[in-house]
């Protein structure tokens, strides 16, 4: 039986979602869910968000802060001295689902376990479940506040056509044949922003964007604010 997890704990193997990378399939199987008029109640993170450990913060850090001299710039990223006001990318980088709830209590549940694989259901992942891997690291309401309340008016599918794999870099076969694979899904917000979930190798991308698909930043102040171990 699917869906019954041990102990509440989350596994992969236990998730009736299946894993689809046929791009009709994905399209299809989302449209079912009728996601487009939900209003955003809250979300969450099973598991960790890879880029939100004090050594990958300060990297980002250093990153963005490019303008300054080498000495101000080592100093101004590290974990203490970080500005509140800087502003750091607003997406995480995941290997467990990401979950949202909506205003009637549905739950849409969402993961891409490696490239192009995309795998999501309806209710059938307990709120309450328990990180199977490592432990959350981030609360997935204050990291992504400007999207609670909001109310889904779009589905879109970007899709992309490719001869390689994008996990391995090898071709699917000796024809070089080519193949329409999922990019990225977006749910597409009532204010024009949007919620972008994609696979990155073996892991989970799932960021915040504005109407022009560019990814929206968050202060540090606000992300240390969203961090459940800041330490």
């Amino acid at each position: 039986m699917k869906d019954v997890f041990k102990d509440n704990v989350f596994s992969a193997r236990e998730w009736s979602a299946p894993v689809m990378v046929n791009t009709d399939e994905i399209r299809a199987k989302i449209e079912s869910y009728c996601l487009v008029g939900k209003t955003i109640k809250r979300m969450k993170l099973i598991g960790l968000s890879y880029l939100h450990d004090r050594y990958w913060i300060e990297d980002q850090a250093y990153n963005v802060q490019y303008y300054l001299e080498e000495d101000e710039r080592q100093r101004k990223s590290d974990y203490d001295n970080i500005a509140p006001d800087l502003c750091l990318g607003r997406f995480v980088q995941i290997d467990e689902p990401f979950l949202i709830e909506f205003d009637d209590g549905d739950v849409f549940e969402i993961d891409t376990p490696q490239e192009p694989e995309y795998r999501f259901s309806m209710n059938c992942i307990p709120w309450d479940i328990n990180a199977g891997t490592n432990y959350p690291n981030l609360d997935a309401d204050r990291f992504f506040a400007p999207c609670i309340g909001r109310t889904i008016k779009a589905i879109e599918i970007k899709t992309y056509v490719t001869d390689e794999h994008p996990m391995y870099g090898d071709y699917f076969d000796e024809e070089h044949s080519e193949y329409e694979l999922v990019a990225n899904i977006i749910l597409r917000l009532d204010d024009g922003n949007g919620i972008r979930i994609g696979g990155f190798f073996d892991y989970c991308i799932v960021d915040y964007i504005n109407a022009n698909d560019k990814q929206c930043d968050i202060p540090f102040g606000d992300l240390k604010l969203a961090l459940l171990n800041n330490e």
